[in-house]
């Protein structure tokens, strides 16, 4: 038997159309059309046709004088100009060249009031106008003015501090011999002075230690005496003593004590050191101003807490060339009234101040 059979195999039972195709082999396709030929590629068609353009020009064989003067003639002409749309402008006149006449002149050498110029308005024209010297005028009599003052002022300026002359004889400083000019002042000055500015003599001299000074006037605030501090120096010309006192009350409430004295040269620097103490104290810790003690005393409380109350009152004083001051400080349980600090301070200041030392 051949396989497959001669004339195909039967229909499936279950299929309408037999189970392979009627004739074996591959299927057949229909033919396709052939390609039509394509005419062979011209390169004269797929470039337009070309300008011509003359030759390079052959440089080696041109004479001396290279790159060559003008361009080759053969086979290349420049192309023409265009005459439609365009007009060659009309070559220039002279009429640029010369300036407007009319409706324009040219100004006159020299402005107004100028040499040369017209005249201000209201003066004559071409002239100077009168204008320009009256600011000068007024300048002028200014400086005159002041030139006047001046001279009259400045004698009487010099001799303000002269004494007039009915009074020159009554002078009880004028020079005998005084020389005097006829209806004028003396030529000779009286010698003024003055008790302000004379040299006031030194009233203190250095303190020494203070530490051994009587507490005493303090009352209850010495009742002990534990500890003292000296300090004594000079230091540019000014003789300072410093003690300090730790003192405690019966009761044993602690109080310090602090004495401070400079001794200046002359009663003008200790003025000055005082007057900037006071200046200071009067914004701050104030209390009034002391009478009885030195020339000026003054005197400072205050209260503050630093773990103890702290209650302190300080007097500084003034006298010649002494500047003297004291603090009485008390710490405690409580603050100590002032009525009770400064009575007691009062009364110690005044009892150093007898026992310093004169010059």
């Amino acid at each position: 038997m051949t396989y497959p059979p001669t004339g195909g195999f039967p229909p499936h039972p279950d299929q309408g159309q037999p189970a392979y195709p009627p004739q074996y082999g591959a299927p057949q396709y229909p033919q396709q059309p052939p390609i039509p030929q394509q005419p062979p590629y011209s390169q004269e068609q797929a470039y337009p046709q070309q300008p011509q353009y003359p030759p390079a020009p052959d440089y080696a064989q041109q004479p001396a004088g290279y790159p060559p003067q003008a361009p080759p003639t053969q086979g290349w002409s420049a192309p023409p100009p265009p005459t439609q749309g365009w007009q060659q402008p009309p070559p220039a006149t002279q009429q640029w060249q010369q300036p407007a006449t009319q409706g324009w002149q040219a100004p006159p050498p020299g402005g107004p009031g100028m040499p040369g110029g017209p005249g201000i308005p209201g003066g004559p024209g071409g002239q100077r106008g009168a204008m320009p010297w009256l600011p000068i005028g007024i300048i002028a009599g200014i400086v005159l003015l002041a030139v006047v003052g001046g001279i009259l002022v400045i004698p009487k300026l010099m001799s303000k501090d002269e004494p007039s002359t009915p009074e020159a004889g009554a002078q009880p400083g004028a020079t005998a011999g005084a020389a005097t000019t006829t209806g004028g002042a003396p030529t000779g000055r009286p010698t003024k002075t003055s008790t302000s500015a004379a040299a006031t003599p030194a009233k203190y001299g250095a303190p020494g230690d203070l530490c051994s000074t009587d507490l005493s006037a303090l009352g209850i605030y010495s009742a002990k005496k534990e500890k003292t501090t000296p300090n004594v120096r000079n230091t540019g010309g000014v003789a300072r003593s410093d003690c300090d006192f730790d003192l405690r009350t019966a009761s044993g409430m602690k109080v310090t004590f602090g004495i401070k004295t400079q001794v200046y040269t002359t009663s003008k620097e200790a003025k000055q050191y005082f007057d900037s103490g006071y200046d200071l104290d009067k914004s701050r810790y104030f209390d009034a101003d002391l009478t009885g003690i030195g020339e000026k005393s003054y005197g400072t409380n205050r209260d503050w807490d630093i773990g103890s109350k702290t209650s302190d009152y300080t007097i500084r004083v003034l006298d010649a060339n002494l500047y003297l001051s004291i603090s009485l400080v008390t710490f405690g349980n409580a603050f100590v009234p002032k009525d009770q600090l400064k009575p007691k301070a009062i009364d110690q200041v005044k009892a150093i101040l007898g026992k310093l030392p004169l010059a």
